[in-house]
């Protein structure tokens, strides 16, 4: 690695100042290892002041217009080092160039791009001619949005993200899967010069917001890669460095770069400098005392491998390489077979019935399920979670001895007074609270075919149970769950001359039918429970709503009052 070696010097000689560096910041990490949270608010307070006395100012992130391009309120880029877009209505973006002249670095910090800021987050790496975006979060952490998806996630042209307002394509060209990282290549195309360019994505997938990573072991092998990519180098344009609001973990990344260069190149660095000038360019650079306590860490340990042949030579295993991003979205991985249930004894009766064991399965689930059911599920995301969990569902529900069995339910018809349509309002968020609820809706209906389709299907392997035909589903009546009416007399079919409907149940077929009986109307009673659970939580946002306009109502109302009484009294 060429920008870690300094020419000119014999190795021995590069090895002492290199250990005596380390012994240096090894010793001033352990004094202050007692007052970390204390030195750590310090830099901060000094940081601080310096921004005070220098005047620098933020006025562009305030203006009204750009205040809905800020994913928070109190991270603003400063005016004297926010860049600028050239092209479209629009100059304002949430980033700032981040210079250290003396170790010739310089990167584009900003924040995850909104959903509304996508086409200027491109447009800002094609005007700036940068060659690598450095993502540090994931899209979504701890239940919470930290970044719109801005890259397309399948190969080819005709998948390729387009950005009319700002006349750009993204196309996504190849994709590996490391440990600790992703690495994607995209061929970035301005649709007014019909130029394209190649951007790398270098995505680290396991560093936590607010906190640090797992070990300096695995972010030094990611920084590695990114050096060795020659995106950091003076000859190119800067690098996109991002997270959530671009300071914490970004800000975490150029100090550790920056200083490690400093020391290759002049066999010292003071820390502590090196963050107070960051932090000239772009405000809260590094967000919690843990990130400059790991700061630190990577520092003294890069200060190491970063000269060790066997960490440099080593090569990260490539886990996946794939033309789709089936598994680097931020997904949660699908739910493992639920097979405990399904190999649970059959415990005999007294009466000479089967009947499956399942108390474990019960006290193991039930919790779960009244949990699901006891939350407001108004979303589609939480109604499908809950029906993709029918086995346990099924499972739970099993009752102990085989009684009568009930009629199935019938499914009511769906008219207009049964619709969601009676729960809109006029407000823009209710509608798309409805839309929800038809896709919920969708989803219901094809359980319903699934259920369908499996009572179609033979119970016995041997003896096709034809005793109760299922007649074809009308088109328009597909999601029926009616008790399937029996062929009538006469017409009973025979299978080897004997008619079907003399041969015995047995208790496992019975059991079989029973199960899905019983599911079938556990499912129906938790379908309506959540959209009953749906629409009274529609119905208090308006009632809620309404109450809040009549207030505004009655205090404009006495405020207009006073006003008029307080004139009347001084011009009479």
């Amino acid at each position: 690695m060429s920008e870690q070696k300094t020419s000119g010097s014999p190795p021995q000689a590069i090895n002492k100042d290199l250990r005596g560096a380390r012994d240096m910041l090894e010793k001033e990490y352990n004094l202050k290892k007692t007052s970390w949270d204390l030195y750590f608010k310090e830099l901060c307070e000094m940081s601080d002041r310096s921004a005070k006395e220098k005047q620098f100012t933020t006025s562009e992130s305030e203006r009204q217009q750009n205040r809905g391009l800020n994913r928070y309120r109190d991270v603003n880029p400063y005016d004297h080092s926010r860049i600028v877009l050239k092209r479209g209505t629009v100059d304002y973006i949430n980033a700032n160039l981040v210079k250290l002249e003396r170790a010739n670095r310089q990167y584009i910090l900003t924040q995850g791009p909104l959903e509304d800021t996508v086409g200027h987050f491109w447009l800002m790496i094609w005007e700036q001619k940068s060659t690598a975006i450095l993502m540090l979060n994931k899209l979504m952490e701890k239940k919470h949005v930290k970044c719109h998806l801005y890259w397309p996630t399948e190969t080819g042209a005709e998948k390729a993200l387009k950005l009319p307002n700002v006349k750009l394509t993204v196309e996504l060209v190849r994709c590996e899967t490391y440990q600790n990282f992703v690495r994607r290549w995209f061929k970035l195309t301005d649709l007014e010069t019909k130029t394209s360019r190649e951007v790398m994505q270098f995505h680290y997938t396991t560093w936590p917001d607010f906190g640090i990573p797992s070990s300096p072991n695995a972010f030094l092998k990611f920084l590695q890669q990114v050096r060795d990519s020659g995106c950091l180098n003076a000859e190119v344009g800067p690098a996109v460095v991002h997270c959530s609001a671009g300071i914490g973990r970004s800000g975490t990344f150029c100090l550790v770069d920056c200083c490690l260069v400093l020391i290759d190149k002049f066999g010292q660095c003071d820390i502590a400098q090196v963050l107070c000038e960051l932090r000239t360019y772009r405000m809260g650079l590094i967000q919690t005392s843990d990130q400059l306590d790991f700061s630190y860490q990577a520092i003294i340990e890069g200060i190491k491998k970063f000269h060790d042949p066997a960490f440099l030579d080593s090569e990260e295993p490539i886990l996946l390489n794939n033309d789709t991003e089936s598994h680097t979205l931020d997904e949660p991985p699908p739910l493992p077979p639920r097979i405990q249930s399904l190999n649970l004894p059959l415990a005999p009766k007294s009466d000479g019935n089967l009947s499956l064991n399942v108390r474990a399965a019960h006290a193991n689930g039930a919790e779960d399920m009244d949990d699901l059911i006891g939350d407001k599920l108004s979303s589609k995301d939480a109604l499908n979670n809950f029906i993709n969990q029918h086995d346990m569902i099924r499972d739970a529900e099993v009752a102990d001895s085989l009684g009568s069995l009930p009629p199935l339910p019938s499914r009511p018809a769906r008219d207009e007074s049964d619709s969601d349509d009676d729960y809109l309002h006029d407000d823009d968020d209710d509608e798309d609270d409805d839309d929800d609820d038809d896709d919920d809706d969708d989803d219901i209906d094809e359980e319903y075919e699934t259920i369908n389709e499996h009572d179609a299907e033979p119970i016995d392997s041997h003896v096709p149970t034809t005793a109760t035909t299922t007649q074809p589903p009308h088109a328009d009546d597909l999601n029926a769950n009616n008790e399937p009416s029996s062929p009538p007399a006469g017409e009973q079919h025979k299978i080897n001359g004997v008619d079907v409907g003399q041969l015995p149940a047995s208790p496992e077929n019975e059991l079989k039918r029973r199960k899905r009986t019983e599911y079938q109307a556990s499912l129906e009673q938790k379908v309506n429970d959540i959209k009953r659970k749906q629409r009274e939580n529609e119905d208090n946002q308006l009632a809620a709503k309404k109450r809040r306009s009549l207030l505004t109502y009655i205090a404009a109302g006495v405020v207009v009052g006073v006003i008029c009484a307080y004139a009347y009294t001084k011009l009479g």
